[in-house]
């Protein structure tokens, strides 16, 4: 504790970054949220429980942000990931959602998941999850590479200031359109909030019409719900004017704190910071983003503990260990590439509407069926060679068609159309 304890409104942003990631933890814990999850048991068995859990808590945040920012005065513009920076490098969010869906199958879970084990005892995902900050830590803090994400990874890029488009959120982007059409066509917080409206309204008319929608589980209802909560209380927790001002006061301490800025959850960049605080352990490398990180733990361990779940777990052979290695590391590049993983993306930034975040999720759920889908296959038919697993999980992506899938003939009499071999 130095300089007058960094400040005391910056412990009270911590105390309450903590309180937000115990809430977090302890209901992902009790209702088996993941995202992870959710995409192999769609992929799977076909269950789409969990992937209705996680498109609800979308919804939730969506709507629970939009009435913040347009009632609360939450500032979400300048926030400390650039959500909806006019800047748009398209490749960037692709390519790491793509990475971040692979690493979260190879390393059995999301970052939700692989917190919520780390608080029940699994030192799988311990070893996972420091993998995960290790890679995070060299791409944040190495300058030759910092350097090639932010300036290579950065084209193909566009700019939205280039059509008088100031933010990426869908809010903005349709008063940009609208107000070239018509000329003083209503107000961006207006255009905001219908925006918002409209995405929550869909994306819940979208649930009831799902296959098997019809009722929810009660851990599906309460987990998306209460996650999107958690996810707003962040929000409103760090970009309200009281939590603005809190921040301003903290940036005059003699010794300012990191991680400053509007923010709700992400699991990529916590690990990194894990490690700088590791070398230099003073309050002001304590960020939001760690300590709610640490919460998560301590609240899926607490679950754990008084429903009497905890468990030691332990890798159980060398291949394992090379796939929650691999994972991890996947995880890591993927999530700082994207600028958040499947929560910090996922989450927190779809509940901004940022094109971004949008891209990065389709690119995390992309690359996470695709992992399933080849492991699955390879289990299924171990003589499969690599172009048959090439062209099954394309014709499962519906890119080429169905009665080319190498492993499911589709006609009676059992004959391939021409170009359909094996």
């Amino acid at each position: 504790m130095t300089a007058s304890l960094i400040a005391h409104p910056w412990l009270l942003l911590l105390a309450g970054a903590l309180v937000i990631g115990l809430a977090f933890g302890a209901i992902a814990a009790a209702t088996r949220y993941c995202n992870m999850g959710a995409v192999s048991d769609w992929v799977l068995t076909g269950d789409l429980g969990r992937m209705r859990a996680w498109l609800l808590s979308v919804a939730v945040a969506i709507l629970a942000v939009a009435l913040l920012e347009f009632f609360a005065g939450l500032e979400l513009d300048q926030s400390r990931v650039g959500y909806r920076a006019p800047v748009f490098p398209w490749l960037r969010y692709a390519l790491g959602g793509l990475l971040f869906g692979i690493g979260m199958v190879l390393a059995g879970g999301c970052t939700t998941k692989t917190l919520v084990n780390i608080g029940q005892g699994d030192l799988k995902s311990l070893w996972a999850y420091t993998v995960v900050g290790l890679t995070a830590a060299a791409l944040l803090y190495w300058p030759p590479l910092r350097w090639f994400i932010d300036q290579s990874l950065a084209w193909p890029g566009l700019t939205l200031e280039s059509i008088d488009v100031a933010h990426q959120d869908l809010g903005a982007l349709l008063h940009g359109l609208a107000n070239h059409a018509i000329p003083g066509a209503g107000t961006l917080p207006g255009w905001r909030l219908v925006t918002a409206l409209l995405a929550s309204a869909g994306l819940i008319l979208w649930l009831g019409r799902m296959d098997g929608a019809r009722r929810l589980r009660p851990s599906d209802l309460i987990g998306g719900v209460g996650i999107g909560l958690v996810i707003a209380a962040g929000w409103f927790w760090t970009g309200s004017p009281s939590g603005q001002a809190l921040m301003s006061e903290a940036r005059l301490a003699f010794e300012p704190p990191a991680g400053t800025g509007s923010q709700s959850l992400s699991f990529v960049a916590p690990a990194a910071e894990t490690w700088r605080l590791a070398s230099n352990p003073t309050v002001a490398w304590l960020t939001f983003g760690l300590v709610a990180m640490a919460g998560v733990i301590l609240g899926a361990g607490g679950w754990a503990l008084t429903r009497r779940r905890f468990r030691w777990q332990g890798f159980t052979g060398r291949s394992q260990f090379a796939s929650y290695t691999l994972g991890g590391a996947l995880m890591g590049s993927g999530g700082i590439i994207a600028m958040g993983c499947s929560v910090g993306q996922g989450l927190s930034g779809t509940s901004t509407l940022a094109l971004g975040s949008l891209l990065a999720v389709g690119g995390i759920v992309l690359g996470a069926f695709v992992t399933l889908k080849t492991m699955l296959y390879r289990a299924l038919h171990p003589e499969a060679t690599r172009r048959s697993l090439i062209r099954a999980v394309l014709a499962d992506l519906r890119l080429i068609p169905r009665c080319c899938h190498p492993f499911h003939d589709e006609e009676p009499t059992g004959k391939r159309p021409p170009g359909c071999s094996r």
